[in-house]
């Protein structure tokens, strides 16, 4: 999609809805369908969550490792999350014994070790990602096209304003 279309197409929202009502009554039925699937599918995304035997504490962990490298050390890490060193050591610990996490020793420090997703490590945040929010394939393939079109065209629409979003912040 285009800028243009993207344009027109607001414009036309705005000239069918001046007052905001429809824009208001969609979002609310959007939000009860989306409620709905989730409460059906919680089974089916909770499981990668209770499948690898990580505590809360340890996957938060992992997953700041592998979104932050660059921090990715237990004092870092300790103090992130409000915890002692004593504390955080045992939790990349555990990491280190289920192969989820490595150390390495800094190029440019040697007392301090860098930590690091192993690939096991991020096949577990993998598996969380992609059950987070993914529709079952069964679901998409018995759609209509015309709806499987449309449930594209706004999906794609979310991920655009998304994207905008992020970048003003950042």
């Amino acid at each position: 999609m285009n800028g243009t279309t993207d344009a027109a197409d607001e414009q036309a929202a705005a000239v069918d809805d001046p007052s905001g009502d429809e824009r208001a009554e969609l979002i609310n039925q959007l939000q009860t369908v989306q409620d709905a699937f989730e409460r059906r599918a919680l089974s089916a995304w909770a499981e990668p969550l209770v499948t690898p035997s990580l505590t809360m504490q340890q996957l938060r962990v992992l997953t700041i490792i592998a979104t932050d490298p660059a921090r990715a050390t237990g004092q870092n890490l300790a103090a992130l999350l409000r915890v002692s060193l004593a504390s955080m050591s045992g939790i990349v610990d555990r990491l280190v014994d289920h192969g989820m996490v490595e150390r390495t020793q800094d190029t440019d420090d040697r007392r301090v070790r860098r930590l690091s997703v192993t690939d096991e490590g991020a096949q577990v945040i993998q598996g969380l990602l992609s059950s987070a929010g993914a529709m079952p394939a069964a679901v998409l393939e018995r759609l209509a096209l015309a709806d499987l079109r449309a449930l594209v065209r706004g999906v794609t629409a979310v991920d655009r304003v998304t994207q905008e979003l992020s970048e003003k912040a950042g």
